[in-house]
């Protein structure tokens, strides 16, 4: 894990002190090694924090004097054996080859087209001396970080917003973002931040920038295959390639110096991460940690939140693998609610589409265990342990209709959306943005944030400008498609890792890996969902490494973070909010009197207390 950030003035004014700013802002975490290049209008730093073993040698930002090209990259390459064949590096310097000089590799022979052949958690930016060009890149996914500022003679970027917001930039909001951020958190679009100026690559995306002619460009290099579909001889051949793809996204993962966390629930993902990580451990005196979210006392009755417990399933896990080092995790990291929204604020460096506060006790305890690499199972149920849904979608596809028709389907009206022109559902679309809205979010709107009516109707606009999401009725296989690579999921992960660089540690995926979700999507779905139980592939290909209870379990209806569902918790957020009315000179005093009528019987309270926490910062700059 590392921070990556830089800069260029395209009136050639001189780098002097920026850098400085931009490493004291994004040191909060306390990097092992600190580093800045400059080069009259151009300069980047980076800020290491050891973890694999390769990491420890490597020194960045990093400059070719014979090709004058300068690199700074946050990244974990994980096709590294591919990458010495194709480059020809003997196995002498393989161990110490870094990731960021097997980026520089391919960047030297295969120029922008290099991330074509890279596989990982990437985001970089190279300056190419001879081109006079910045060019920058995010992974796939979009599990690492890239955000960037371009306006009038200044382009910036950072692996976090404030390494950004230290500089003099256009701090203006993004009244839609915020808008949504308030009503309709799931929508907000993949390159858009609070800030209007402050954009984030999309995942799967690059950047070039040429400062002598002011030009900026953005490019896509990469997107799942729908349409393809494997043909293997025998069934049992997808299980075992499901099992080989899953062991080599594990094996990649577990490179580090430290000691390893799990995110362990009670479900399929993360045992198996646990099954498989334990198994290749096996022997090599490395602790593996598990970090579990348990039932606190004071929680709720489970009946009565209509879930079950998870602990029981994830005690199952422990013992199968012989977990010698559990956490059970059963309150919050602060009693006092006010310090975690500041301190979920100001990790996110304002408004992001997730909050994930139950992630900061686990991210403390691993911290204080030295851990370092945080396994999750995220985003399993997108893809390669998806329970199936809509899988008949797929007679469509050969015009089977009364087998479409007659196929099991839970979702009612859902069946016929693959019928409806893309046309005419955005206009039912933007006939609902007129129609629809409930009555509390009318009079929250109307109390804590007076929005435009243009707001209320451009809602969900920002997912009709994403091609998979208007093609995912074409087939299950385009559903799936959409399903993991819809911007919430990158935004998901990418928010993980802001929690686990405040940590000083990596957040790792297996799950998304694209060599695996690629092949579980290729796979005839008479394959994946056979059966009575859901998720027949991954039970078939993952059985040595899963206890009986989890396999013979066909539903997780447990919650990870079951303590914020304590009655005190509830009445402390309420408080907490309480508070921050009454002391937001903003609102009048009847408004005051209104708000918290309102949000002593409904609300989402953590929700609304960050947005208030920021906006008392930031009311200024709308």
């Amino acid at each position: 894990m590392s921070a990556i950030f830089g800069l260029c003035y395209t009136d050639n004014k001189p780098v002097t002190e920026e850098l400085d700013l931009m490493t004291t802002q994004l040191n909060h975490w306390v990097a092992d090694v600190k580093n800045t290049w400059c080069a009259g209008n151009n300069g980047m730093g980076h800020l290491m924090l050891f973890n694999t073993p390769e990491s420890v040698n490597e020194k960045l930002p990093f400059t070719d004097t014979e090709r004058q090209i300068t690199i700074t990259a946050d990244a974990r390459i994980d096709n590294r054996d591919e990458l010495f064949r194709l480059f020809g590096i003997t196995a002498p310097s393989q161990k110490l080859m870094a990731d960021s000089q097997l980026i520089l590799l391919a960047y030297q022979k295969y120029g922008e087209d290099c991330v074509n052949y890279l596989v990982g958690d990437f985001a970089f930016a190279i300056w190419d001396g001879p081109n006079q060009k910045w060019f920058c890149a995010r992974d796939q996914m979009g599990i690492k970080s890239f955000f960037y500022y371009f306006r009038d003679n200044l382009f910036a970027f950072a692996s976090q917003k404030k390494g950004l917001l230290c500089l003099p930039v256009n701090k203006a909001v993004n009244k839609q973002y915020f808008y949504n951020q308030s009503f309709f958190m799931h929508i907000q679009a993949a390159d858009t931040t609070i800030y209007l100026h402050i954009l984030k690559l999309k995942p799967a995306h690059c950047l070039s920038f040429y400062p002598a002619k002011n030009k900026l460009t953005t490019s896509q290099y990469w997107t799942l295959d729908a349409t393809t579909e494997l043909k293997l001889a025998r069934k049992v051949d997808y299980y075992d390639g499901l099992r080989h793809h899953f062991e080599t996204a594990m094996q990649c993962r577990l490179r580090t110096n430290y000691p390893i966390g799990i995110e362990l629930s009670g479900g399929m993902d993360s045992a198996s991460i646990t099954g498989v990580a334990s198994n290749f451990l096996k022997g090599t005196g490395k602790n593996i940690y598990t970090f579990t979210n348990a039932d606190s006392e004071e929680s709720f009755p489970y009946t009565s939140l209509g879930v079950g417990s998870e602990v029981q399933y994830a005690n199952e896990v422990i013992r199968f693998n012989g977990i010698d080092n559990p956490v059970w995790i059963t309150r919050d990291i602060y009693d006092d609610p006010l310090r975690v929204i500041e301190l979920v604020e100001q990790i996110n460096d304002g408004l992001e589409r997730w909050y994930l506060s139950w992630q900061l006790p686990i991210k403390k305890e691993a911290m204080d265990r030295n851990v370092r690499t945080m396994f999750s199972g995220f985003p399993g149920d997108e893809m390669a342990t998806y329970r199936g849904d809509f899988y008949f979608m797929d007679h469509l596809d050969n015009k089977n209709y009364s087998e479409y028709f007659k196929a099991k389907s839970r979702y009612g009206f859902n069946k016929y959306k693959p019928f409806i022109p893309a046309g005419l559902e955005y206009i039912l679309h933007k006939i609902s943005n007129l129609t629809k809205l409930n009555q509390y979010d009318v009079k929250t709107s109307a109390l804590l944030f007076p929005f435009p009516f243009s707001n209320r109707f451009r809602r969900g606009d920002e997912a009709w400008r994403d091609s998979t999401f208007r093609e995912r009725y074409k087939s299950h296989r385009h559903l799936l498609k959409y399903k993991l690579l819809k911007p919430q999921i990158s935004q998901r992960m990418e928010t993980e890792n802001n929690y686990a660089a405040w940590f000083r540690m990596e957040n790792r995926f297996p799950m998304a890996d694209i060599r695996l979700t690629q092949f579980y999507l290729s796979m005839p779905n008479a394959i994946k969902y056979e059966g009575e139980l859901t998720r027949t592939a991954w039970r078939k290909s993952m059985g040595k490494y899963l206890p009986p209870e989890t396999l013979r379990r066909d539903s997780k209806t447990g919650i990870m973070f079951p303590y914020t569902f304590a009655p005190h918790v509830f009445e402390n957020e309420l408080k907490a909010f309480n508070f921050q009315v009454n002391n937001f000179t903003r609102y009048s005093e009847a408004q005051k009197e209104k708000i918290l009528n309102l949000f002593n019987d409904n609300g989402n309270l953590m929700k609304y207390n960050i947005l208030l926490c920021w906006l008392k910062k930031n009311v200024g700059n709308f």
